[in-house]
């Protein structure tokens, strides 16, 4: 018989740190949002939030055993062990989160990191260990159960809605049930009475497609990934149909991005600012016009008006730090670093911020971005400093 493969734990090294900051927040999201407890908008953001309040000072936390476990000298997995009960349970520790990397699951290294982590936890004076387990994870309760854990407490949840009572906006079983049911009462009835409504729902609908295509053909551009030829057409469409359902929130995105397209793409501010000017106008919330005025300021920035380009960006940045997006405020603080070297001023407070924004959101490539624009500060001369770099599209 094969025997058990060994594992044991060591502290996580700062790099392992941040990386497993990004992929738990990712994956503590993804479940959340599968149980019914989050809503998937914010989620992300939310998860990062709750993990911070926990590991306010990172991986020297007081009281929180941050484990990589390792199997014949290579990492296989992960361990977040609290040596505190968050319930204050007395001699309990807590497992917040035990994850086998991908390329090693299926080797039955879980139940043996799980031991190790039992055994680190028993060396700091733990008496017992608890853990919670999502009821959608049948594979991960299967563990727990025949690793000696029980059931101490149970969270269970009926829905109460039907679907039909609650769609959510631009549904797609729903928009396509309701046209159907508008086709069958035309054509079997003669009551041609539901056609307008179901006709403006899959304008809608159509819509929302066409700019979300758009958007993914722009991130194959931005990763050099795949074909994004479609981009121009689909965000024509999708302006289209906004336009003639009368749906201004639409209109006012489509037009962003259409802006966005001139000005990333083509690298045409002049045509790119009056879409970008009439989107900040029609945007309902404030998220959006934050998008509007970014490349505005981007627009400015690049035609020499530093002090236009500096209002527009911290305006824009003041919506995202509002709204919470602190990925799109550490992308604006970037272009701010630049604007702030042209005009000979100090950028070292907007630096460490971007970097721990960045950082701290798992946003490598505006990190990047941030390296660079320091690196810029550090070395340029005001006089040499009035051309912006081209904008990445957040």
């Amino acid at each position: 018989m094969t025997q058990p493969t060994e594992v044991t734990v060591r502290a996580m090294t700062p790099a392992e740190y941040d990386e497993w900051q990004h992929e738990l927040a990712v994956g503590y999201a993804a479940e959340k949002v599968r149980a019914g407890n989050w809503p998937e908008d914010g989620a992300y953001e939310r998860a990062r939030a709750e993990t911070a309040e926990r590991l306010p000072d990172g991986p020297a936390t007081d009281g929180m055993l941050l484990l990589t476990g390792e199997a014949g000298g290579s990492p296989i997995g992960r361990l977040w062990i609290g040596l505190v009960h968050p319930r204050e349970v007395p001699d309990c520790a807590f497992v917040y989160d035990i994850e086998v990397i991908e390329s090693r699951r299926g080797q039955g290294l879980g139940r043996a990191l799980l031991a190790a982590g039992e055994a680190a936890a028993r060396s700091h004076g733990a008496a017992a260990l608890e853990l919670n387990v999502f009821g959608a994870n049948p594979v991960a309760i299967e563990l727990y159960r025949t690793s000696g854990y029980r059931v101490t407490s149970q969270q269970m949840r009926k829905e109460l809605r039907q679907p039909a009572e609650a769609p959510a906006p631009h549904d797609v079983p729903a928009a396509l049930r309701r046209a159907a049911a508008a086709y069958d009462r035309a054509a079997f009835a003669g009551d041609p009475a539901l056609l307008t409504a179901a006709e403006r729902d899959l304008a809608a609908l159509e819509a929302a497609l066409c700019l979300s295509r758009a958007k993914l053909a722009h991130a194959r551009l931005i990763t050099g990934t795949g074909d994004h030829s479609e981009e121009p057409v689909l965000l024509d469409r999708a302006l289209t149909l906004y336009r003639s359902a009368g749906d201004v929130r639409g209109e006012a995105e489509a037009l962003c991005w259409t802006g966005i397209y001139h000005q990333f793409v083509l690298h045409d501010d002049a045509e790119a600012v009056p879409y970008l000017r009439r989107s900040a106008e029609l945007a309902p919330d404030p998220l959006l016009r934050s998008y509007a005025l970014r490349h505005l300021g981007v627009a400015a920035h690049r035609a020499g008006d530093l002090s236009g380009a500096r209002a527009l960006l911290e305006e824009s940045t003041t919506l995202r730090r509002e709204a919470g997006f602190t990925t799109g405020v550490a992308a604006n603080l970037v272009g701010l670093i630049h604007i702030a070297a042209a005009e000979g001023r100090d950028a070292t407070d907007l630096i460490t911020e971007a970097r721990e924004l960045a950082t701290a959101s798992g946003a490598t490539r505006i990190l990047a971005e941030v390296e660079e624009a320091a690196s810029h500060a550090a070395s340029s001369q005001v006089a040499s400093s009035q051309a912006a770099p081209n904008p990445s599209s957040r």
